[in-house]
């Protein structure tokens, strides 16, 4: 019996994941989890150079009026709470659409492994911020990385020619952006 596509798609995801987890130490920090958010460090924290897209994580926190009075365990936390709720709604949509696709399996197909992927992801966002409640940050860090991890799910489904809805491979990025960044947080106190 063959091992599916996205079996190994996922453990080569996983394997990559650890390499990088490995190679890539977390930045020192000086920071600790009780110090204010100010603009300044949220600028600070937004520049690393291990996220790419710096102007979406300002703006998305700062979209936020909680971001600049509360401190770094609050930020965390309220990363990690926005993501599993856009999550959510990604996952509620890839649902509709799953209902809704008719004849077109490719589509259904790509849809049901999108939801898949979702729930695992926003779990794991759930799990992260129940450690960082009990400031396990080591254990926050793990499953956030899996989050990211799945939520690259959907996205893959959606690479390269296909009927979907564009904005369904934006929303895609998004999340995985979003998952990136409580990712970063979660390793700052590890």
């Amino acid at each position: 019996m063959g091992i599916s596509c996205l079996t190994r798609n996922t453990y080569s995801i996983l394997s990559l994941h650890l390499l990088l987890i490995l190679i890539i130490t977390p930045p020192s920090s000086s920071f600790t989890p009780t110090d204010i958010v100010t603009k300044e460090t949220l600028n600070k924290l937004c520049s690393q150079s291990i996220l790419y897209n710096r102007r979406f994580c300002i703006k998305w926190l700062s979209a936020d009026n909680r971001t600049t009075s509360i401190n770094f365990h609050g930020l965390m936390e309220l990363a990690a709470e926005k993501a599993q709720a856009f999550g959510q709604e990604n996952l509620e949509l890839m649902n509709d659409f799953a209902r809704i696709s008719g004849k077109d399996k490719q589509f259904k197909n790509a849809c049901v492994e999108c939801v898949k992927g979702y729930d695992v992801a926003i779990k794991e966002l759930e799990l992260a911020k129940e450690f960082l409640r009990k400031r396990s940050f080591q254990q926050a860090f793990y499953a956030a990385s899996k989050a990211v991890d799945y939520a690259y799910v959907c996205k893959d489904q959606f690479e390269g020619p296909s009927n979907e809805p564009p904005f369904v491979l934006d929303r895609s990025v998004k999340f995985i952006t979003m998952c990136h960044i409580v990712r970063f947080f979660t390793s700052l106190f590890n």
